[in-house]
């Protein structure tokens, strides 16, 4: 046994023995350097080498450095000086090289760390989809780019007890971000911040902490419907059902619809719609493709008081409403005319209930009666005029 073991020292001193010697060697190696700083470099040539420090010459990113940079050090030690630094055109490091003039052979090479420090991340967020996760982004801080490769790691842990977590699953909402995918407390807040790292420095944001009740948002309500409201002119009629992913939760809702014309990218919000699933859109322009979209935010859930995260939006859905019967040529009444236009109507309908019914019976049915009648009552006129310029 003693025997095989010196066997395999003796092999590996000679397997150590036997590799080449460096040619060259450049101090520092390696060196990280804020922008703006100065670089004293040396490239040193062994004498197996045969070369004299009058036969070399450096370069960087493979563009040759001007001689005035260079000094002798020695008979075998050529000198780089460098001021005031850029920034590193690549994360991975400047490449700074030493050669032979004969031939331009590499005799040793080095990378060159030029940036900044990193700043304290900032604007920490965070939601959890359905109560099964966890996302949270951060901004990179205040100073920009470092020009150094910068390491980010989001770090969490229950407020009152438990040990620090490293998060694990980056890049999941953007290139600062990170999903903690389970294993979620629901009742104790957390604290969450965020540690940036290069080979100049570290720094750790601010803390935050959240509770994962007070951040949950859900997918968008399903099975959107729109559709027309009998014949009335100017309306639809939406409806959707709560998103089912939250249906083992205790909480409550409210919706948001956008609804948009099909030739233009302009969305109206509709804010009042509650904790309702329909919805009425009025005051639409008749004989028209519109798409509307829903969103959910949940909140209340387990009793908590915080609103929740609005969902996406669902995606559009479209209808359009009836063409208007109004006979071409006739005039529409102008601007400055639509307040007495309404007034007028709100006496018409009002008296059209003293007829068919009391202000205790009314209804969007006895509403959509009488704006079904009135459109009659338009059309019917409108073809007499018609008639009458004929």
């Amino acid at each position: 046994m003693k025997s095989l073991l010196l066997c395999l020292w003796l092999l590996r001193a000679d397997s150590l023995m036997s590799r080449p010697a460096p040619l060259a060697v450049i101090s520092p190696q390696d060196p990280s350097l804020v922008i703006g700083a100065s670089l004293s470099a040396s490239c040193a040539v062994s004498v197996e080498s045969g070369l004299r420090a009058e036969e070399l010459y450096w370069t960087l990113n493979g563009q040759r450095l001007p001689g005035e940079s260079y000094h002798l050090l020695g008979p075998r030690r050529l000198g780089l000086t460098l001021a005031p630094l850029n920034g590193s055109r690549q994360h991975s490091g400047d490449n700074l090289v030493c050669h032979s003039k004969r031939g331009g052979a590499i005799l040793a090479g080095a990378c060159l760390y030029v940036g900044l420090p990193p700043s304290k991340p900032t604007n920490i967020s965070c939601w959890s989809k359905n109560l099964k996760d966890l996302t949270c982004q951060w901004a990179p801080g205040t100073e920009g780019e470092t020009y150094l490769h910068t390491n980010y790691t989001l770090k969490y842990k229950l407020r009152w007890y438990g040990r620090d977590h490293a998060c694990q699953d980056y890049h999941t909402a953007g290139p600062y971000s990170c999903r903690i995918p389970k294993d979620l407390a629901l009742f104790t807040p957390y604290e969450i911040w965020v540690e940036a790292s290069n080979r100049l420095g570290v720094a750790v944001s601010e803390v935050a902490m959240l509770d994962i009740v007070d951040v949950v948002t859900t997918d968008p309500p399903s099975d959107v419907q729109v559709s027309r409201v009998g014949d009335l002119e100017d309306q639809l009629s939406v409806r959707w059902s709560a998103p089912p992913a939250l249906k083992d939760f205790l909480f409550q809702a409210k919706y948001q619809i956008q609804y948009r014309v099909e030739d233009s990218s302009e969305w109206k919000v509709v804010d009042n719609v509650g904790n309702q699933t329909s919805c009425r859109l009025a005051g639409l322009r008749p004989g028209t493709v519109y798409f509307v979209q829903v969103r959910c935010n949940p909140f209340g859930i387990y009793g908590s008081k915080k609103a929740g995260i609005w969902s996406s939006w669902s995606n559009p859905t479209a209808a359009s409403t009836p063409r208007s019967g109004r006979v071409p040529g006739v005039c529409e009444p102008k601007s400055g005319e639509h307040n007495n236009t309404l007034r007028r109507e709100l006496k018409q309908f009002f008296g059209w209930m003293r007829k068919h019914g009391t202000c205790n019976n009314l209804s969007i049915k006895m509403y959509d009666q009488w704006r079904v009648s009135l459109q009659k009552s338009h059309k019917t006129r409108n073809q007499v005029l018609s008639g009458d310029k004929s």
